[in-house]
């Protein structure tokens, strides 16, 4: 049995969960809607779907077919090829990349009330129905052994899968890369020698001593870590490496017309029928985390009200997730990057008793929630633990809501803040996204009324550059400040910064999702 010793109430694991899966009140129409939109053919994306089986088999034949295009980038496995492992069957002793399947009997963990648990599902239709077309907020659903079902097995680059086989911590990650490989990723390094405190290793504005390397490249860290020493990092200081991502954009395996930065080589995007037709997805820049015992992202909220999906190759996380109405509160009272180590002071246990949904999630494991919601992970068991996440709007009225919300004082704590421009591009994005697909002569009946209650909330909604996009949609006027910067030359801006630029936008007056 996988993770003996654990009640399987820390899993989430119960016969209500597993019931519940649909809210209630839309079960029989979510139900018959999940059947109608992953049974049809041609009406669905860029993929034809005749069945989750079909789609799969479709997305194995465009991996066999771009092996070639994946080696030239670096990638030499084929991508999103099936992937006949399974977790749930595996070996202890083998594991996903050579690493555990069980925690140890005596490993510290955050408890987990009755009402704080997670909803389970184990279908690949009703998790993809509720990714796609439900709302987010105040809720976690995991899809057991998502990593198998959804072919994600082989997502990682190959570059990382072989230097975190048999690794048993991040200094082993890094040691294996070879030098070519580690200054091909940029990343972010955390440790963390203070309890309860995340420290960031930087590497300074000037030239990285004796080579060429981009200060941000995961190489110039790895040197970086070395030259500050035990004195600044302490030996046994767990390491936690963030959003580790190609330095210049490349092909992507699965298609070659796009162009990203994101390293692994498939996403829940490419099996997701939906997903080239949804408000947003975030395709380009999605980032890998690794990290050991003891490491992990502190309590934040991100720096735009959307959703995210998570795949975890390998490993144990502790996910928690705080209610909309501790939006502010929490992260007053706790602090922005709060870490809550276990074993747990009084302190700590208060802070996550106020959490809405805890988890633990184990190899294989796929789970989608809000961003929008302050939320901490924490990776805790022997070896390694490898995710990535996905940023995405999905088909509902209620999330469209939510991400226009964002950088508002009601809403969203400032200091979570995207700068100003880039939101304002990404509601470019989102309404060239909705008219795109809501052109398409084809697009499914169910998707496009949904869409077209994503497109009134944006129109309506009182911030003042949606206004005007959607002013110049009606008068075919169409300007884009993405496409009028890429004429300038520019650095790209230093993702640890915030924004030196935070308009105070107009808080939207239409209806708050903390009516949700």
């Amino acid at each position: 049995m996988l993770w003996p010793d654990l009640p399987h109430e820390a899993l989430g694991h119960s016969q209500a969960d597993k019931e519940a899966v649909v809210e209630p009140t839309e079960m029989e129409s979510e139900a018959s809607a999940t059947k109608e939109f992953l049974s049809q053919s041609h009406r669905l994306a860029v993929m034809p779907l005749l069945s989750h089986g079909d789609h799969m088999r479709r997305i194995d034949d465009m991996a066999s077919s771009s092996v070639e295009e994946g080696k030239a980038q670096g990638n030499k496995s084929a991508c999103c090829e099936k992937c006949d492992w399974h977790p749930l069957e595996a070996g202890a002793e083998s594991g996903c990349f050579g690493q555990p399947l069980e925690l140890p009997i005596d490993e510290p963990l955050w408890p987990i009330r009755e009402d704080q648990k997670p909803k389970v599902v184990s279908s690949v239709d009703e998790f993809l129905e509720i990714v796609q077309m439900q709302t987010h907020l105040d809720r976690v659903v995991v899809l057991r052994n998502g990593i198998g079902l959804l072919r994600q097995g082989d997502a990682a680059p190959e570059q990382l899968r072989q230097a975190a086989q048999s690794s048993r911590s991040v200094r082993d990650v890094l040691g294996r890369l070879e030098r070519s490989a580690s200054a091909s990723f940029r990343a972010r390094l955390w440790h963390y020698s203070q309890r309860g405190r995340e420290k960031e290793i930087k590497v300074p504005k000037s030239k990285v001593k004796g080579s060429e390397l981009d200060k941000k490249s995961l190489a110039a860290l790895t040197q970086q870590l070395h030259t500050l020493g035990t004195a600044k990092v302490s030996p046994d200081a767990a390491l936690y490496i963030s959003e580790l991502r190609w330095q210049q954009k490349v092909r992507h395996p699965l298609n070659p017309e796009e162009e990203v930065k994101t390293a692994t080589n498939c996403d829940i995007f490419d099996v997701a029928p939906f997903s080239k037709h949804l408000p947003l997805w975030e395709r380009s820049e999605g980032g890998i985390f690794i990290g050991e015992r003891g490491a992990g992202s502190g309590l934040h909220v991100d720096q735009c009200l959307w959703s995210n999906v998570g795949r975890n190759w390998c490993g144990f996380k502790l996910f928690a997730i705080w209610p909309w109405s501790e939006r502010h509160q929490i992260l007053d009272d706790a602090g922005k990057g709060a870490i809550f180590s276990p074993p747990l002071t009084p302190k700590e246990e208060a802070f996550l008793s106020r959490a809405k949904t805890v988890a633990l999630v184990g190899p294989g494991d796929v789970w989608v929630f809000s961003g929008g919601q302050p939320h901490t992970a924490m990776c805790v068991g022997d070896g390694i633990n490898i995710c990535a996440y996905e940023s995405f709007v999905p088909a509902h009225e209620e999330a469209m809501q939510l991400l226009v919300h964002s950088n508002t004082k009601a809403s969203h704590w400032r200091n979570c803040w995207m700068d100003d421009d880039d939101l304002d591009e990404l509601y470019e994005d989102v309404v060239d996204s909705l008219q795109r697909a809501l052109r398409d002569s084809k697009l499914n009946p169910r998707l496009r009324s949904r869409l077209e209650g994503c497109r009134k909330v944006m129109r309506e909604c009182d911030d003042s550059y949606c206004k005007e996009l959607w002013d110049q949609e009606d008068r075919g006027q169409r300007r884009r400040k993405r496409e009028e910067s890429e004429d300038c030359t520019s650095s790209e801006p230093d993702a640890e910064k915030g924004s030196d630029n935070k308009k105070l936008r107009v808080d939207v007056k239409s209806s708050s999702p903390g009516s949700v």
